[in-house]
């Protein structure tokens, strides 16, 4: 910005390209936008003209807004038992889907089933299916795509599998001690989706949860065996593997649940269209939480389910209100202190109990999740206290959220007539206002969660 009134946008790229008299080239496409506010309209916008452009965002069934439990809190080493003991208090409170995560198979790449835990193979694993199904729960499996092990037997037997740099040597990735596999390479393809055939065909499974800092991007591929174009075919690709992953889940089961958790990195939007579940991805505060959740509503819109992670990654290790307050799917990795062999932030004490009984049940009985999330109302950086708003129906929710607050509060977004404001979380009526923008006094700690009903 040379001054207050000015700025300069610009793009730039490098291509090492002949031309021949009368030749041409195209430049990178670009999207420029000038706005007011934080970034909501912007990303929304730019959503709305890549679908104009082709993009469609996947559809989601309705069981996919159904609250999460997941093992993980058991960790690796998580036992069948402890899954099975542990669905009677998930079945209580209230959640509608049961994930499995990371350690059920023998390691990353093969895929196979832990023989020590499932000593009876497909059998043991199909009987876990079946008795999460009879208790009433929707069944989820974790797995990291593209992802395997030196010493796996995938790439023994198919070492041309492998991604690699210019120099030959093989491209890894570190938090899995794995190596990316090519996702242009059409065996790579094909083996993916002999894997989705057989977790939801096979087994039974209802939803995958894809996981993984690898699975946005890949590198330039220089695998002569692959007989790529360009090394950048493999980066062009990866949209298209998760398309097929996509694809033949809901061959399978048309209300497949895909999820895709890019471990804490932030998405691309061109992998968008191929899952129907975002997620916080492993967020380390109750904002990233609610700002990953804002940014996730305005490129993907509110068809498509955001999962607000785990609720032990939340502030306090308890924060529900941050994943309600965004339209977001509750979920949680509690562990029955009983049956864990390690104790920590994911142990479910009676305080913790009362606590999500209470949450499930708000969530469950507004669904705000099923609603149209405001972005516009409120910008996220400036505008004190932080707010989100969710309208459903007739009524809007409005989620306030800083560390204390004494003050007027202001209701944007009603309609010209009388509301009633309730706060929902304590059953507590706050009064009447008037649209189109009205004021309240509120003092709260943490959050305050308003719904306007029209009267």
């Amino acid at each position: 910005m040379p001054d207050a009134r000015y700025a300069r946008v610009a793009v730039s790229a490098i291509r090492d390209r002949s031309l021949e008299p009368g030749g041409n080239f195209h430049t990178l496409r670009t999207f420029v936008s000038v706005h007011q506010g934080d970034y909501f309209r912007t990303l929304a916008e730019y959503r709305r003209l890549m679908m104009r452009q082709g993009f469609q965002m996947a559809s989601a069934p309705d069981s996919a807004f159904g609250p999460i439990w997941c093992a993980w809190g058991y960790g690796r080493s998580v036992q069948l038992k402890q899954v099975y003991d542990t669905l009677p208090t998930v079945k209580k409170m209230g959640f509608a889907w049961v994930t499995l995560d990371d350690g059920w198979q023998n390691n990353y790449g093969d895929w196979a089933l832990d023989p020590k835990k499932f000593p009876n193979g497909d059998a043991d694993m199909k009987a876990l299916v079946d008795r999460i199904h009879a208790e009433g729960f929707k069944a989820q499996l974790w797995w990291s795509p593209l992802s395997a092990v030196p010493d796996s037997k995938l790439l023994a037997e198919h070492p041309d599998f492998v991604l690699l740099n210019r120099d030959g040597s093989k491209r890894k990735i570190s938090w899995w001690n794995s190596f990316y596999l090519c996702p242009s390479d059409r065996g790579v393809v094909e083996y993916h989706k002999a894997l989705v055939r057989k977790i939801m065909g096979e087994w039974g499974f209802d939803g995958l949860k894809l996981d993984g800092q690898h699975m946005n991007a890949v590198p330039p591929c220089y695998n002569l065996a692959h007989h790529h174009q360009r090394p950048e075919d493999s980066v062009e690709a990866l949209p298209d593997f998760f398309k097929e992953i996509y694809e033949t889940a809901r061959s399978v089961k048309p209300d497949a649940l895909v999820e895709f958790c890019p471990c804490g990195t932030a998405y691309s939007f061109f992998t968008m269209p191929h899952f129907n579940m975002s997620v916080a991805s492993d967020p380390e505060s109750s904002f990233q939480i609610r700002s990953k959740g804002k940014t996730l509503k305005a490129l993907m819109g509110d068809s498509v389910p955001y999962f607000g992670d785990h609720v032990e990654l939340s502030d306090e290790a308890i924060d529900f209100a941050s994943t309600v307050g965004v339209g977001g799917v509750v979920g949680t990795q509690f562990v029955l202190p009983n049956l864990a062999t390690k104790h920590g932030k994911s142990d479910l004490t009676p305080q913790r109990q009362e606590i999500f009984e209470k949450w499930i049940h708000i969530y469950n009985d507004k669904m705000l999740s099923r609603g149209q999330y405001l972005g516009g109302l409120y910008d996220i950086g400036f505008d004190v206290p932080e707010t989100h708003v969710i309208r459903k129906d007739q009524e809007l929710y409005y989620a306030f959220f800083a560390r204390h607050w004494t003050g007027p509060i202001e209701l944007r977004g009603l309609q010209d007539r009388t509301y009633r404001i309730v706060d929902y979380e304590n059953n507590r009526d706050m009064g009447k206002v008037h649209g189109p923008k009205a004021m309240l006094s509120a003092e709260f700690d943490k959050h305050l969660m308003l719904e306007a009903r029209p009267e």
